[in-house]
């Protein structure tokens, strides 16, 4: 799988900080084994929250529809998110309950997201698709705007 270099690195940490931002009140994040919970200094919760509301935005929006380009970002973004979620969950920044209740339905779109599935797309599903045809959406923006 081909990406672009500095898209990569950028997008990795990007997922993961959506990952973590999703579901969660800006100042109070998961427990951690321990039982506390872990506080974000102020700034560093005003960038996550600015970068997730950035993600959500679709940048691309009139892309022509091309199913294995789409089909290949999708799960590139999907299973990002996942891999970072992991790390994340490895080094303390989620509890184990969060990461399961959060990378359940991931894992199960991860199973959706198939060359077929995009060729047999009607309606949002397509607009989905077609949205995750550019490099330049992120999944969370394509499935929040389109479905």
């Amino acid at each position: 799988m081909k990406r672009h270099g500095r898209r990569d690195a950028i997008g990795l940490r990007l997922a993961g900080l959506m990952l973590l931002v999703v579901g969660f009140p800006a100042s109070a994040w998961p427990a951690d084994p321990g039982g506390a919970v872990r506080t974000l200094p102020s700034q560093v919760r005003e960038d996550v929250n600015d970068i997730a509301r950035q993600l959500l935005k679709v940048r691309d929006d009139d892309v022509e529809l091309a199913c294995p380009k789409a089909v290949e970002n999708a799960r590139w973004g999907v299973e990002t998110m996942l891999e970072v979620g992991e790390r994340n969950l490895q080094d303390g920044y989620l509890g184990r309950a969060d990461y399961d209740r959060m990378a359940a339905p991931l894992k199960t779109r991860l199973e959706t997201l198939t060359l077929a599935d995009c060729e047999n797309a009607t309606g949002a599903r397509r607009e989905f698709y077609r949205c995750m045809s550019s490099d330049y959406n992120h999944v969370m923006a394509c499935a929040t705007a389109h479905e």
